[in-house]
């Protein structure tokens, strides 16, 4: 007997199957229409089960597509990208997206069910802010590293890799291959290992405009990791309080170590009498 081939993005369990990739998966056994024998025997198994529930009367392909999108949207929200949607329930970024913003208007119950399945928790225990692998991938790009190369190096898609600098979160596997790339890379010079001069100085000019710091940069300030650290901010002059309260930290430290106010004066470029003074200042207040 033959039955209606599921629609792109279906994830109704296949009897047989074992991932969503791949020989014996959805898209395999009806996108691609594989004839392998596991593909077969995948589709076989499926069309036994659509047999039985249309005889029991349990047949159900489709549902109301409202309940998993008002969860998506409530992920969305939470932070959580689509993509990363995609990859915890098996689904392809797009078939989430169309569900999402109320394409799709229905959809089958295994993917209702894969959708439902994800929590804000859950999700964020498996990802980390972006703003580490962000900028590292912005600082290859400054000294003139392509999107395009970068993506290769990561194992991933040009498009996903550009979409993280925009993202609030990221995949802790993608962070660490992230991380990886940068150490490898962030001393190399993009033309000696295949990447033409144009799409270098591209890459650099995107940088400039954008105002992207390069690793050498970040190797001097450090902070790449931290959210709360802003590189326009670091390079701004201080300001008359900021230089005091500065200099007091400074002088405190080398007075805990023993250093005289000749020695503090002369190793800060100071006067003797306003090193003494801010010693006596802080002590009192302390």
């Amino acid at each position: 007997m033959t039955t209606e081939s599921p629609a792109p993005g279906m994830t109704t369990p296949l009897p047989g199957a074992g991932t969503n990739r791949g020989h014996g998966s959805p898209t395999w056994v009806f996108t691609k229409r594989c004839s392998c024998k596991k593909c077969r025997a995948v589709k076989n198994a499926y069309q036994r089960q659509v047999y039985r529930r249309r005889g029991y009367g349990t047949w159900q392909p489709y549902i109301d597509a409202t309940p998993a999108r008002q969860h998506l949207l409530m992920l969305h929200r939470a932070g959580i990208s689509y993509s990363q949607i995609g990859r915890q329930s098996g689904l392809h970024e797009n078939h989430v997206r169309r569900i999402a913003k109320g394409r799709s208007k229905q959809v089958r119950p295994a993917t209702e069910q894969a959708i439902l399945a994800l929590t804000v928790e859950g999700m964020q225990r498996k990802v980390l802010p972006v703003t580490g692998s962000a900028r590292r991938l912005q600082a290859l790009v400054a000294i003139g590293w392509p999107f395009s190369t970068l993506a290769t190096y990561v194992g991933m898609d040009p498009r996903s890799v550009c979409r993280i600098t925009y993202q609030r979160f990221i995949f802790k596997s993608t962070a660490d291959s992230i991380a990886a790339t940068y150490e490898q890379l962030k001393a190399q010079t993009p033309e000696d290992h295949g990447v033409s001069r144009v799409g270098a100085q591209k890459s650099r000019a995107l940088a400039e405009r954008r105002g992207w710091r390069d690793p050498l940069w970040w190797d001097d300030m450090g902070h790449i990791d931290d959210p709360a650290f802003d590189p326009a901010q670091a390079e701004q002059p201080l300001n008359f309080h900021e230089q005091a309260k500065l200099r007091a930290t400074e002088i405190l430290h080398l007075a805990s170590y023993g250093a005289t106010p000749e020695e503090i004066a002369d190793r800060l470029g100071l006067k003797r009498q306003y090193v003494v003074e801010r010693l006596r200042e802080l002590r009192n207040a302390a």
